[in-house]
């Protein structure tokens, strides 16, 4: 579900789009003065607008009023279908012209190149295009006018799509899909949704006659039922004078089919369904109910729209703190409403019941949703969530220049599809203050109350398919609901909250030393009286955002193998406890407002924090910061609880082919080191909240081991600050490192397969190669990704294109420098079992051959193309530089520029790729996993 701008601060905002069958949905608010709109003479629209983040990038959409509920049952499955032929040939790009002209510009299929269909509509992209390039800009638009009635649709590439369409049948028909639809059948019966699922009905597939997708595309792909959105760093009034020239020359089709829009209807009754599956790995209850959009989408909408969002987001709020401050038989409750259909949205009360405890969990999240029926929410309560989105809101209006291209594009989709409201940024910002401003505590709680009905319900149980459980009968169900319905319940109540988040007495100490960053120009180190480094590197990329990391070497890697479960939990605890005197609840509300997060991590090699905040609340990261050192809490009760998180990831696990596939794979991978805990019993029997806060404590304990990184809106001007904080924590002289355990697969060759019953039969491919001896150098990191995007390129030719055996093949390489230089190549795919065999031989056949043949100059200045565009898209973000400047100050690595990173790709040769690639792939060891069907 895609959401317009109102609703991208919170997630349970209602989609509040007006539609009527058969009719044109309205909306009073007008489209801003900084889009180009209109429609042409043969009834397409178009939407243009100038952005400039990233700079010198433009995105294309193309979005068709039509999807899967407009098939015929004869069609069930040509919507996607013809989706994918958009990319087999059209009238100007014959073959995969499309893909081959944009790769040539950095532009790749997968990542800029895309394209999904829905029950309501299909949508093409094109994005991160060049957008200097008038050239490329005019064949971006050739591609949209020839998806719009220029597909060739060859007999020869419907035939060869076949395959492909039935092998991501079988990748996505897994335990959760396979659940899922029996539910929607009963959500949606009564009308065509409960006969469609996008991806279509098999027989279809593989025996439909050409001229019946055909006939499909050219009943539904017409003017009047597309728009082009172009978003980008553009000059608006010549895009809009191409589009004219363009699109307008497409004829107005002499056969109009008006566009009709199907109802989900509404039953009295209330309904039940038990959808069980041996694969399933968790169990859900959803109680749900669909009701209508608004027609047209005013002023008045938006406020009732709002307030339902606000009580949902207090709603969940309670939620929360009710599963992590109590003993419960769920896991996690939840309340929301959801995109259902063109005409329809649901809202759902959701529950994740612990093994075996449905009727207790779902009891409980009743309880406390009656609670809120019965009793409102408190002024407390709203007058926080309104200073936490006041703060948002402030936040974005701070960055409004950096709000991406796809944001735009999108929330002018929803405007053509649905007349979804869209407002600038400052407009956007002045009406939620102004409602802010006047909403009150009744209306809300009014708001919430309506949620409640009686009728048009539908319970729906998802769960493992397991003998041994007893389910409870539905009409258990309905009873708790009107028990509690009927019970009078105590209004929610809270502590206040006045103690500081800092009691200790802190003192700016002295500066110990201060020096340049010599590779990052205006970057400063700062060491502190207490050893602390601390490195402040201010950039103009981002108005208001400050980047926060830490490291100190060591991790997880000196614990002992048998501690490792507990090592691998303290952060976490710790991170779910709270800090200081507020526990993790408390906490949360103690900074609300505040633009701050942050996480503390063990890792492998490194233990630190992840972090961001803006100017305004960098004290408060500041503060937790220096909690999470002196005053951390380990809370016995937290504990339990991530015990029991883990314990249900352990249910039905034995019929989880994807864990057995997985488990299996980090074994060989390790050569079953014993610092390889798989996830079982004895992996949480051996938690230990005394060993957690030891560990915990000994990796946070001593400042002088960590390095503090500030990169963004940070300035020299704030070191005093991070000084009287950071500098307050307490140090040793005790220097430490990491340990290289030296865990690599086994020399040579593993190979194993494994024999899994499915209910959906299919063969897993997975393939790992690394080696030890590849040097570790920038060229040559360079030099493992066109290795990865050549294999791509490959195997999309030849197992999806050629063979039809795989919905895609997933390739990755990469060359890591610690703790020692490895270079590594995993491949991994779905595929159809009786093919299997074949599609194994290609994947080795292919890495023979890049071992001895050349890589075509085409494509390797393709792939160029693509380093360098991503890279000028890189350096436009503040998480690049913090990255570089962490692998900087860890390993030495000295960041490129664009000059050098060009100079080092020109340097770059096809001979020099194949001998590479010799290199790293003839002397490498390999596991190979295959999972086959029973």
């Amino acid at each position: 579900m895609k959401y317009s701008i109102l609703k991208t601060a919170f997630a349970a905002m209602l989609f509040i789009a007006s539609s009527e069958a058969s009719a044109q949905f309205k909306t009073t608010f007008p489209l801003p003065k900084t889009v180009a709109h209109g429609t042409l003479s043969n009834g397409m629209q178009y939407f243009i607008m100038h952005n400039e983040w990233p700079k010198n990038r433009a995105d294309f959409y193309f979005v068709q009023n039509v999807g899967a509920i407009l098939e015929n049952d004869d069609q069930d499955g040509l919507a996607h279908f013809l989706e994918h032929m958009a990319f087999n040939g059209t009238e100007h790009f014959k073959g995969k012209g499309i893909i081959n002209m944009l790769e040539k510009q950095g532009v790749s299929f997968g990542k800029d190149i895309n394209a999904y269909t829905a029950y309501d509509e299909t949508v093409y992209n094109l994005s991160n295009v060049p957008a200097d390039n008038r050239v490329l800009l005019d064949s971006c638009m050739y591609v949209l006018h020839d998806w719009s009635g220029s597909l060739l649709l060859a007999d020869n590439e419907i035939e060869a799509e076949r395959g492909v369409i039935r092998e991501e049948w079988r990748t996505r028909r897994n335990a959760d899909y396979r659940a899922g639809e029996k539910i929607d059948k009963t959500v949606f019966e009564g009308s065509k949704y409960a006969k469609r699922n996008v991806i279509g009905d098999l027989n279809v597939i593989n025996n439909f006659k050409y001229q019946v997708l055909r006939d499909y595309y050219k009943k539904w792909y017409q003017p009047q039922n597309q728009a082009v959105i172009i978003v980008g760093d553009i000059d608006v009034t010549l895009i809009e004078k191409r589009v004219k020239e363009i699109f307008g020359s497409i004829p107005t089709p002499k056969n109009i089919t008006k566009r009709e829009y199907e109802k989900i209807p509404v039953h009295k009754e209330n309904r039940y369904v038990l959808a069980t599956d041996k694969e399933l790995q968790r169990s859900g209850i959803s109680l749900s109910y669909t009701k209508p959009k608004p027609m047209v989408q005013d002023d008045t909408e938006m406020k009732n729209s709002m307030n339902e969002s606000l009580a949902m987001q207090m709603m969940n709020t309670r939620f929360n703190e009710y599963i992590i401050n109590n003993e419960t038989a769920g896991l996690s409750f939840g309340i929301g409403d959801d995109n259902l259909s063109r005409l329809d949205s649901k809202v759902s009360l959701h529950v994740t019941p612990k093994k075996g405890k449905f009727l207790e969990a779902f009891s409980e999240a009743y309880r406390e949703f009656e609670r809120a029926i019965q009793n409102g929410f408190t002024q407390q309560e709203l007058d926080r969530l309104k200073t936490k989105m006041r703060s948002s809101y402030d936040n974005r209006l701070a960055n409004k220049d950096k709000i991406g291209n796809a944001y735009w594009a999108e929330q002018l989709q929803l405007y053509f599809l649905e007349a979804n409201p869209i407002m600038t940024v400052e407009e956007e910002h002045n009406w939620i203050n102004s409602f802010l401003d006047k909403v009150t505590l009744e209306q809300i709680n009014a708001a919430f109350k309506a949620l409640k009905t009686q009728e048009n319900l539908v319970l729906s149980i998802s769960a493992p398919e397991d003998a041994t459980t007893k389910f409870p009968e539905e009409n258990e169900y309905w009873n708790a609901i009107k028990t509690l319905s009927n019970t009078k319940l105590e209004p929610y109540k809270e502590e206040e909250l006045t103690a500081s988040l800092v009691t200790d007495q802190l003192t700016a100490k002295a500066i110990a030393k201060t020096s340049d960053v010599k590779a990052f120009a205006n970057a400063k180190q700062y060491t502190l009286a207490n050893g602390a480094k601390v490195i402040i590197y201010p950039t103009t990329l981002s108005n208001d955002q400050i980047l926060f990391s830490a490291y100190s070497p060591g991790g997880n890697s000196l614990v002992e193998w048998q501690d490792l479960p507990s090592a691998q939990l303290a952060a976490s605890l710790a991170a779910y406890s709270g800090l200081g005197n507020y526990k993790y609840t408390d906490l949360k509300k103690k900074i609300n407002g505040k633009t701050v997060s942050l996480s503390p991590y063990i890792g492998g090699l490194y233990e630190g924090f992840n972090g961001s905040s803006n100017k305004e609340s960098l004290t408060t990261l500041l503060q937790l910061t220096y909690l999470y050192f002196q005053h951390p809490r380990f809370d016995e009760s937290t504990f339990d609880k991530l015990k029991e998180q883990y314990q249900n990831k352990l249910n039905n696990a034995q019929n989880n082919n994807e864990k057995v596939l997985s488990d299996t794979i980090s074994l060989l991978n390790s050569n079953y080191s014993k610092r390889d805990w798989l996830l079982t019993q004895d992996f949480i029997k051996a938690f230990d909240l005394n060993k957690i806060k030891k560990f915990y404590t000994e990796r946070f304990s001593n400042a002088s081991d960590f390095t503090f990184l500030f990169v963004g809106t940070i300035s020299d001007k704030d070191i005093a600050l991070i000084n009287t904080y950071l500098g307050s924590i307490p140090s040793t002289q005790k220097v430490e490192n990491y340990v290289d355990h030296k865990i690599f697969m086994k020399s040579g060759t593993t190979e194993k397969t494994i024999i899994r019953t499915m209910d959906t039969p299919k063969t897993t491919v997975y393939l790992h190669l690394e080696n030890q001896d590849v040097a570790y150098t920038k060229k040559n990191k360079i030099l493992s990704y066109v290795i990865s995007e050549w294999l791509t390129k490959r195997y999309l030719e030849t197992i999806r294109e050629e063979e039809g055996g795989s919905y895609g093949v997933q390739v990755g390489a990469d060359l890591s420098q610690s703790p020692t230089p490895l270079f590594s190549l995993e491949i991994n795919f779905d595929c159809n079992p009786d093919k299997a065999d074949t599609l194994v031989k290609i994947v080795h056949d292919e890495l023979a051959r890049i071992q001895n043949e050349n890589i075509p100059a085409n494509m390797l200045e393709d792939i160029k193309q693509s380093i360098l565009k991503n890279y000028q898209e890189q350096i436009k973000e503040n998480s690049y530089w913090l990255n570089s400047l962490t692998s900087y100050l860890r390993n030495n690595e000295a960041p490129l520029d664009t000059a050098l990173l060009k100079s080092t790709l020109n340097t770059i040769t096809p001979k020099e790729v194949k001998e590479f690639t010799a290199n790293a792939l003839k002397k490498s060891n390999s596991v190979q996993v295959l999972m086959k069907a029973k």
